[in-house]
């Protein structure tokens, strides 16, 4: 998974970087960039308002992130052809902070975060082909529950300028994932068979890891480059200067 998604947390870090020009939530509370626990602070605020802007900051042109639609997902190979279609991933705003750090007035600004959460994915699906050794055929509504979904992100800062200040950009984040448990739900398999569609859903999410080794990677991208997107549209909205007590311009 590169990226909240989970990049949308680094929104939440200029809305806690900012000074009194900017008019911040009411449940923010500004962090100063002189603080030697900085990255404490930081963290400490994006727990409290992540949940809250994940649900969108309208007038920042920050869009809700919580669901997120996706793109139509395919999954091929080794005699399967499955497709997700019409999907949204949901859970975002339940995300927990599990590890963040944050270096600002450096020569090479970066931060590193992790979080983890619990995610759905709803859809319509048609798959056709077999599961390991089990045949599987079926079309209609999708639902998978990814349990314990934790997402570490790097990534670099960097600045451009523009006729409202200097001004932050997130770039190249890299990220990495792991999951602990995922359950699918396809229902109507078999034209609503119960007896064949039981039998190979839990041979399917007895051997979850197979299809998600397929299913995370881009599910996962998408989340991201959506949450990359909101971020540099906050970012463009704001210039450092009003978001960042004590930071200096560079540019």
């Amino acid at each position: 998974m590169q990226s909240t998604f989970s990049l949308v947390i680094l929104s939440c870090i200029c809305v806690v970087l900012a000074d009194n020009k900017v008019s911040l939530p009411s449940y923010v509370t500004p962090c100063n960039i002189s603080d030697k626990h900085l990255s404490q602070c930081v963290k400490e605020q994006i727990i409290v308002c992540l949940p809250k802007f994940t649900k969108g900051i309208p007038e920042l042109k920050v869009p809700s992130l919580d669901p997120i639609k996706l793109d139509d997902i395919k999954i091929g190979g080794n005699g399967l052809d499955l497709t997700f279609f019409e999907a949204s991933m949901e859970g975002i705003s339940d995300s927990k902070v599990t590890d963040f750090k944050i270096n600002l007035g450096e020569v090479d600004e970066e931060f590193s975060l992790s979080f983890k959460s619990n995610f759905t994915l709803k859809a319509k699906y048609e798959v056709d082909g077999r599961i390991l050794i089990l045949p599987i055929k079926g079309k209609g509504d999708a639902f998978v529950y990814a349990q314990g979904v934790e997402v570490q992100i790097s990534s670099k800062l960097t600045h451009f300028k523009n006729n409202k200040g200097e001004h932050l950009k997130l770039a190249t984040p890299t990220y990495k994932y792991d999951i602990e448990l995922t359950t699918f739900d396809l229902q109507n398999l078999f034209n609503g068979n119960k007896q064949l569609a039981d039998t190979t859903l839990q041979f399917a999410n007895q051997n979850w890891k197979q299809l998600m080794d397929e299913l995370a990677p881009p599910a996962i991208k998408q989340i991201v480059v959506t949450g990359v997107k909101a971020i540099n549209k906050f970012f463009a909205s704001v210039p450092i200067s009003q978001m960042i007590i004590g930071y200096k311009e560079t540019l």
